[in-house]
C-alpha cells in the first residue's frame, strides 16, 4: 500500500467536501495551506449562508407546510440549522486544530512505492462508501422526479440543513484514514520486531528432563529492537494525539445524527399512519427513499468506523499475543532484551487505545452501546409524542360527541 497516494486521495476528497483548505504535498510529506482550498471554503460559506436565510423566508411554502403539519418536526428543523451554523464553524476551526497533529502522524509512516494492494483497495472504499449510497439514492429520486430540479427555494433549504452536516463528516473520513494507515505501519513494525526477537532465539540440544533454550543477542540486535520500540512509540503517541484533535467532531457529528434519526423516524412513522394522504405515490416513494437516505449514510459512515476500530484493536492483540508467546519460554530471550519487549507490550496497551476525554473508552462494544442508548432515547421520545397526540385526537373526538 502506498500511504502517499491514500493521503493525496482522502486530500482531494476533503478538500472537495469542504472539510480541509489544505493540500497534501507529495515531496514533502506534509498538508500545507493552498489558495484552492480557502477559496473553496470561501465560496461554500458564501453559498450557505445563501440557502441559510432561506430558512427566514416567511413566504417559503415548504416551511409553512411543515409548521402546520408538524409544529416539532419544524422545531426539530430549527435545531438542526441553528447546530449546523455550529457544525460549518468547528469543523473549519478543527482543520486548523487537527493539522499539527495530522503531520507529526504522516512523518511516522513510511514512503512506500508499491503498486495496490488490497488494504490500499480498502482504504479508497471506506473513503468513498457514503458518497456511493448517496449517489444510488440520489439517482433513485432523481429518477422519481423524472431529472426535473426541484423548485430552488426548497432546494436551498435542503442544502442549508445538509452541508454542515456533510462537511462535519468529513472528520470520520479523515480519522478512518489515519487510523487504517496507522495499523498498516503497527503491522509492518510487528513484523520486524518479530524477526528480531526470532534470529536471536537458539535452540540448544536438550537434557535430561526438559528443552533449553538460549539467547545470542548481540548489540547490534538490541540497537535495533530499542529504534523499534521508538518508533512504535512515537507512532502510539502521535496516533492518540490525532484522535484528541477530533474527538470532538466525532462527538459534534455524533449529535448532529442524533438529532438526524430522531428527524427521520419521526416523520417516517407520522407519514406512514397519517401524512401519506397527502400525497401522490411517486412523492410517496421520494418520501421513502429521502428517509431511508439519512439512515443509510449514517450507518455507513458509523460501519466504516467501526470497522477500523475493530481491525486496529484485532492487530494490537495479536501484537501482543506474539510479544507473550515470544516471553513465555523463561530462558528464551536474555534480560536487556525481555525488558525491551515489556516496554513494547506496556507501548501497546497505553497507546494504541483510544479515550473520550481519557474516560470513555472507543471501541466496538462501547460505541455499540451509545449508538444502542441513542436508539433507545429516540424510541422513547417517537413513542410519547405519538401517544400523546393520538390521546389528544381522542379527547377532541370525545368532546365533539359531547357537544353534539
Amino acid at each position: 500500500m502506498e500511504n502517499s497516494r491514500v493521503l493525496r486521495c482522502t486530500n482531494v476528497v476533503l478538500l472537495l467536501t469542504g472539510y480541509q483548505i489544505y493540500w497534501f504535498d507529495i515531496k514533502s510529506q506534509r498538508f500545507v495551506l493552498s489558495l484552492p482550498g480557502a477559496v473553496n471554503i470561501f465560496v461554500l460559506g458564501c453559498v450557505y449562508a445563501g440557502c441559510f436565510s432561506q430558512h427566514f423566508n416567511p413566504k417559503s411554502s415548504l416551511l409553512n407546510l411543515l409548521h402546520d403539519v408538524s409544529p416539532f418536526l419544524f422545531g426539530l428543523t430549527r435545531m438542526q440549522l441553528l447546530l449546523g451554523v455550529k457544525a460549518l464553524a468547528y469543523a473549519v476551526y478543527s482543520s486548523f486544530k487537527a493539522i499539527g497533529a495530522i503531520n507529526s502522524l504522516v512523518e511516522s509512516l513510511p514512503r512506500n512505492n508499491n503498486g495496490i494492494s488490497k488494504d490500499e483497495v480498502i482504504a479508497y472504499a471506506m473513503l468513498t462508501s457514503t458518497f456511493g449510497v448517496l449517489s444510488c439514492f440520489g439517482f433513485y429520486i432523481a429518477f422519481e422526479m423524472k431529472f426535473e430540479l426541484p423548485p430552488l427555494q426548497d432546494a436551498m433549504i435542503g442544502v442549508a440543513l445538509f452541508m454542515p452536516h456533510w462537511i462535519l463528516a468529513g472528520s470520520v473520513r479523515l480519522y478512518t484514514i489515519l487510523a487504517w494507515l496507522t495499523r498498516g505501519q503497527m503491522e509492518h513494525l510487528q513484523k520486524n520486531i518479530e524477526e528480531v526477537l526470532s534470529a536471536n532465539l537458539t535452540k540448544e540440544e536438550p537434557n535430561l528432563a526438559s528443552t533449553s533454550f538460549t539467547v545470542s543477542a548481540s548489540n547490534t540486535s538490541l540497537d535495533y529492537l530499542e529504534s523499534l520500540r521508538r518508533r512504535l512509540e512515537i507512532l502510539g503517541a502521535r496516533f492518540n494525539y490525532i484522535f484528541k484533535a477530533l474527538q470532538h467532531s466525532l462527538i459534534f457529528l455524533f449529535g448532529l445524527n442524533f438529532n438526524c434519526l430522531l428527524g427521520g423516524i419521526y416523520s417516517f412513522i407520522y407519514y406512514r399512519n397519517t401524512w401519506h394522504v397527502l400525497f401522490e405515490d411517486r412523492k410517496q416513494r421520494i418520501f421513502y427513499a429521502a428517509n431511508a437516505s439519512i439512515y443509510a449514510c449514517i450507518a455507513c459512515d458509523y460501519i466504516c468506523l467501526l470497522f477500523v476500530q475493530f481491525m486496529m484493536e484485532n492487530k494490537r492483540l495479536s501484537f501482543v499475543k506474539s510479544l507473550d508467546m515470544t516471553l513465555s519460554p523463561r530462558s528464551a530471550l536474555p534480560k536487556k532484551m525481555r525488558s525491551f519487549v515489556k516496554d513494547i507490550k506496556v507501548i501497546l496497551s497505553k497507546k494504541f487505545q483510544s479515550k473520550f476525554h481519557s474516560i470513555w473508552r472507543f471501541d466496538i462494544t462501547h460505541f455499540s452501546l451509545l449508538v444502542f442508548l441513542q436508539m433507545i432515547i429516540i424510541a422513547l421520545v417517537v413513542v410519547f409524542l405519538y401517544l400523546n397526540d393520538e390521546i389528544n385526537l381522542l379527547r377532541d373526538e370525545l368532546n365533539s360527541k359531547d357537544d353534539e
